[in-house]
């Protein structure tokens, strides 16, 4: 931990970013002279900048020539009429004859603020503060800021009240923080506010440690965050039902008893329910995003093999479920199969990328101004997946599938609402057979025989995948990765009984569709190849088989993760120039489908500094990328003797062989 300061100094820097619109809300009502009394409740998670937000509306307060208190639930009193004389004490330095009257009738018309911090630690209090002490406020001039855990509903007439539940921040605000805080390189802060997922606390954290350690990894930086929000769980009985939650996108009380095995009380449930970071689903409780993120990532590091094994359970209770559910719950249920087993699919596809969960872009639906916007994401999208003579007829169906099929756009929006992907796919039936034989007569003639082409639309079971796409030029997101989040939207929608059928040509979409149970074939001539790659036929035929039997086939029977060792990682380097050598450790590797994904996933994380010293880093690179086979070149160019550069090798590789385990 060395260099990492205390958790709770590090949440307290005084750079703050974000919040505006919070805080825009709070300075009207300061500069409003005329406002009635205000109560605001600051809520959320753990480490999500309660308490930052709270010194800064403090802050604020005094600049508007406010008096201010400022209290911390831990050292208040905990009954009604110690904390009465406790304020009591604290307003005589602003009024010492008779300082409640400030409060509770304010006649001198004294602006006052009263700020608390970890209100949820005055649970002794809370009903008698919130019901009876609130309530008697004067009508004008006083404000109350809350921080607690979770929202506090109050409603009182002749007091406004104001609710902030507080969210992670934005891409662009995390990397705002770090350019205030640090002299890091451009590169460096994207990867850094990449890797924070948005939470205050967790930038405080790693931008310390980026400034202070000469050996930094961000990995501490989870498991810091990991213990601060587990921290709040007091109860040993709800460890196994976090647990459960950590893996799945949501439970209830039945599903958490199917998973363990065992009854849970009511009593536990609720409990779970209260804590921070517990969040409701319309079909029972989930995680907040960013615990999720930094909760599981400690749990892989801990204990993989027990994690593997509980990601199975869940799966099987989640399966079954599934085989009974009505038709309005079998999207939830499948939504929630298919993103447990993401961390299954390739990680690293030229295509599509799962790498990290995606929180801050939303699908949508059409809307009118969106569509020069999609001209020009489709534009890209054709200067890489077909000939240019064919732009325009993509451009054509574009804009009639706008006017006559709109629901078959999905599009993906960023926080101004503005598209930055789409994802069009046609269920093939006889009002859009017209449609897509126009304008894809030829990949149809592919797909089908004239038979099995009407056949199809009677049916109606066919989705027809037109193209997916979106931007490059986020620094947030790659594009391959907001392709990814686009392909789960819809891969929800295959139902038993259904099955997909796509003309494919880019290779690395090929190699990610095979990887996900879609059979492929040839096409018969070559009409629908381009000028640089054959077409493939990919099918995932769900019409005979059940939606859940093909997400859990997808799931290796074993964890493959298990038997991978450091003499296979050290012939892994050995042979990292030959991607055909390297497809014999694909075995190892859950998400590695052939050699160049070993190779590409092994070369990322050697030019990739977080988790080596550069001593390290440098000795792999030297000795198995830059003079492979030359153990004196390589030693020469580390500038180490030969028993310096071979004791750094054998921790590197090591230190590789975790790393690759995960």
């Amino acid at each position: 931990m060395e260099g990492i300061a205390p958790i709770e100094s590090a949440a307290r820097q005084p750079v703050f970013v974000g919040r505006q619109k919070e805080l825009t809300v709070f300075q009207d009502w300061l500069k409003d002279k005329e406002a009635m009394s205000a109560l605001f409740v600051i809520s959320g998670m753990g480490g999500i900048g309660k308490s930052s937000l709270l010194a800064r509306m403090n802050y604020l307060a005094k600049k508007e020539h406010f008096r201010t208190i400022f209290l911390d639930g831990n050292a208040c009193p905990q009954t009604p009429a110690s904390f009465i004389e406790y304020v009591h004490n604290l307003l005589q330095s602003f009024h010492q004859e008779t300082p409640l009257d400030m409060l509770f009738h304010n006649t001198t018309g004294v602006r006052l603020l009263l700020c608390i911090d970890h209100f949820e630690e005055l649970a002794d209090l809370s009903e008698w503060f919130l019901h009876t002490f609130i309530p008697q406020l004067a009508v004008n001039g006083i404000g109350i800021v809350i921080a607690a855990r979770k929202p506090l509903p109050v409603s009182i007439s002749h007091i406004q009240t104001q609710s902030f539940p507080l969210e992670y921040l934005s891409y662009e605000e995390s990397v705002q923080y770090i350019e205030k805080t640090t002299s890091l390189f451009p590169q460096q802060i994207q990867d850094l506010a990449n890797k924070t997922d948005g939470l205050p606390l967790s930038l405080a954290l790693a931008v310390d440690m980026m400034t202070k350690s000469t050996n930094p990894d961000v990995r501490v930086v989870s498991q810091t965050i990991s213990a601060k929000i587990l921290k709040e769980v007091t109860a040993v009985s709800l460890h196994p039902l976090l647990e459960v939650l950590i893996v799945m996108e949501y439970a209830n009380q039945e599903i958490l008893e199917a998973v363990l095995g065992r009854q849970v009380s009511l009593q536990d449930y609720r409990n779970l329910q209260m804590l921070s970071f517990i969040d409701l689903h319309p079909y029972g409780l989930k995680l907040h995003d960013v615990a999720k993120s930094y909760l599981l990532q400690d749990f892989q590091l801990r204990e993989p093999t027990r994690l593997y094994q509980l990601h199975r359970s869940c799966m099987q209770a989640l399966y079954q479920e599934l085989t009974h559910a009505s038709q309005t719950d079998r999207a939830i249920i499948a939504s929630a199969l298919l993103k447990m087993n993401q961390a299954m699919w390739p990680k690293h596809n030229g295509y599509a990328s799962f790498t990290q969960r995606i929180h801050q872009v939303r699908t949508g639906k059409l809307i009118a101004s969106d569509l020069p916007l999609l001209h020009d994401l489709l534009e890209d999208w054709c200067s890489y997946s077909v000939d240019k003579e064919h732009n325009q007829n993509y451009h054509d169906f574009l804009d009639a599938v706008v006017q006559t099929e709109p629901e078959s756009i999905t599009i993906l929006r960023d926080f101004n609402n503005k598209p930055i992907g789409m994802f069009i796919i046609l269920l093939y039936t006889t009002r859009t057979a017209p449609l897509l034989l126009q304008y894809f007569k030829t990949e149809l003639n592919a797909i089908f025989t004239a038979e099995g082409c009407r056949q199809a639309a009677l049916q109606a079971d066919t989705y027809i995948p037109i193209l997916v796409s979106a931007q490059d030029n986020l620094t947030a997101y790659t594009r391959e990765e907001l392709v990814g989040m686009l392909i789960v939207e819809q891969l929800v929608k295959f139902e038993s009984g259904r099955r997909a059928i796509i003309v494919a040509t880019n290779d690395s979409l090929k190699q990610f569709l095979r990887t996900i149970g879609f059979k492929s074939r040839p096409t018969a001539d070559t009409s629908c190849d381009t000028s640089w790659s054959k077409a493939e036929i990919m099918e995932l035929d769900l019409r005979t088989r059940p939606f859940g039997d093909w997400v859990l086939h997808m799931m290796p029977e074993e964890q493959k993760n298990n038997s991978l060792t450091v003499s296979h990682v050290r012939r892994i380097l050995q042979t990292i120039q030959s991607p055909s050598e390297l497809s014999q450790y694909c075995r190892l590797l859950t998400d590695c489908s052939d050699g160049h994904a070993v190779q590409q996933k092994v070369m990322q994380i050697l030019h990739n500094p977080v988790g080596f010293t550069s001593e390290q880093q440098e000795v792999l690179l030297s000795s198995f990328v830059r003079h492979p086979n030359n153990t004196v070149k390589a030693v020469a160019a580390c500038n180490m003797s030969r028993a310096t550069f071979y004791r750094h090798q054998k921790k590197a590789i090591k230190k590789l062989t975790d790393m690759l385990a995960l």
